[in-house]
């Protein structure tokens, strides 16, 4: 998949804080990966969302101090402080996916990062396809870029420290 596409398809939908204009000047690749059964399961609980807990493990801004930014598998952790939108938004689909016969098919795109993915939209879908545990089908399409925050600040949590 080449840059355009992954525009085409995705960037109506990205609200993260993107510079399109500066990955467009980068060299980036796109990577397509597809997963079933519990290596779908696995991956997805990998993924970094951008959401962020602070110290005390209550939902943060990506910006704050001492934020880390919560992978799916533990974005409940900050489930008692989540606002109130993303709270009903995650439960509906929960029970959305719960009572599907079908697995959950699921494809996002994300931000190819040295410790995973960084989902760039689809994270009340993915918490709430790992929150269902049931059988998911995930397509992940990574953006393979320098990791820097002038491109998305969220990658300020990611980027190597300097020596």
């Amino acid at each position: 998949m080449s840059l355009e596409d992954f525009a085409a398809r995705f960037r109506p939908g990205i609200r993260a804080k993107l510079d399109w204009n500066a990955l467009a000047e980068a060299c980036v690749n796109v990577r397509v990966e597809s997963f079933v059964g519990d290596e779908a399961k696995q991956c997805l609980a990998a993924l970094f969302t951008v959401w962020y807990a602070d110290s005390a493990g209550a939902d943060s801004s990506w910006n704050a101090p001492d934020s880390l930014p919560l992978r799916v598998g533990a974005a409940d952790r900050t489930l008692r402080s989540w606002p109130d939108s993303r709270s009903r938004t995650v439960t509906a689909l929960t029970q959305a996916f719960s009572a599907s016969p079908e697995p959950v098919s699921l494809t996002v795109p994300a931000y190819l990062v040295g410790g995973g993915h960084v989902l760039l939209d689809g994270n009340h879908r993915a918490v709430a396809a790992h929150q269902a545990d049931v059988d998911v089908h995930l397509t992940v399409c990574s953006l393979a870029a320098p990791v820097c925050e002038s491109i998305l600040p969220d990658l300020r949590h990611h980027a190597a420290p300097s020596p």
